[in-house]
């Protein structure tokens, strides 16, 4: 009998492998930006038990300073080595067998919703292609990018444990990711044949006609393809369905109109391609749990 692999919020990741103590309630905050940073060292006495293969709604970046350890993303396992970024994309399976003990280094965790601010631009987003399941997961630090990329680690891990100002999170946030899109290279992309140029197409269409409403078998037609193999090859790369992926476009650009603009939610469902504002309010919910009303109030009480 198969195990059902599990996907986590934060919260709920928290609460299965962690100790359930005063200094990690200090440590982890709930913000609608869904964002932590802190450093390893921190949070390994804290851990419960060796993580089971799951999955998380969230990005990870793990770096690490001094030590190593293994992990497994899918069925291949990497070691950590120090000047090392691991990215385990939102999505993926993962898994940590043995303890971690004796490392060193930062842990970034971001729901994509933290790239959506108030300085945001989603048009971004997309530009940054480690992001996607399917991409080599093991970031190399070149010595002449080091310090930079530990200043801005420290920076984030500082803001955290003050006062999360979401502003600086969103402008540092963007500044690692631009910095680790120059070390990635096009040499460090895992390019999978066929299945990954269709998926990387995908996405670029996806993201350029956001506003069309346009479902499964229209991208199909637009890319020469049949719905079946589209979805087939794009599910080989990011163990999503082609649908799944257009809603969580959908939803970035929906959230970012939430934040940014002062249309009403009637205007924004008439832009986003929906001619019926309670539909577009049902997808939304169905995916959020909160009504676009209710998001956008979050949101100015944060």
């Amino acid at each position: 009998m198969k195990t059902k692999i599990k996907t986590y919020d934060s919260e709920g990741f928290r609460k299965e492998y962690f100790n359930d103590n005063s200094r990690l309630d200090e440590l982890f905050k709930k913000s609608i930006i869904d964002f932590f940073c802190l450093r390893i060292e921190d949070l390994i006495s804290g851990v419960l038990k060796p993580i089971l293969p799951s999955k998380e709604e969230s990005h990870t970046f793990i770096f690490v300073t001094e030590g190593s350890y293994k992990t497994k993303i899918g069925f291949k396992e990497y070691e950590i080595k120090p000047n090392q970024v691991l990215t385990i994309q939102a999505g993926v399976v993962f898994s940590v067998e043995q303890r971690i003990n004796n490392v060193k280094g930062f842990t970034c965790h971001f729901h994509p919703n933290t790239l959506i601010g108030k300085f945001g631009n989603r048009s971004l987003i997309s530009d940054f292609e480690f992001l996607n399941a399917g991409n080599y997961p093991i970031i190399d630090i070149k010595e002449s990018s080091k310090s930079a990329i530990l200043n801005i680690f420290k920076r984030l891990a500082t803001e955290f444990e003050n006062d999360i100002n979401p502003n600086i999170i969103h402008a540092y946030l963007y500044t690692l990711l631009s910095e680790l899109k120059i070390l990635v290279g096009e040499s460090n992309v895992v390019k999978q044949g066929a299945s990954y140029q269709i998926t990387t197409q995908f996405r670029s269409l996806v993201h350029a006609k956001v506003k069309e409403n346009l479902k499964v078998a229209d991208f199909a037609r637009i890319m020469n393809l049949s719905p079946n193999h589209l979805n087939k090859s794009v599910k080989s790369i990011t163990a999503k369905s082609a649908s799944e992926i257009i809603d969580e476009i959908k939803l970035i650009e929906i959230k970012y109109l939430l934040y940014q603009s002062t249309q009403s939610i009637s205007e924004i469902s008439y832009e986003m391609g929906y001619l019926d504002p309670s539909y577009f309010t049902r997808f939304f919910k169905k995916r959020e749990n909160v009504s676009p009303t209710e998001y956008r109030e979050l949101i100015e009480k944060s």
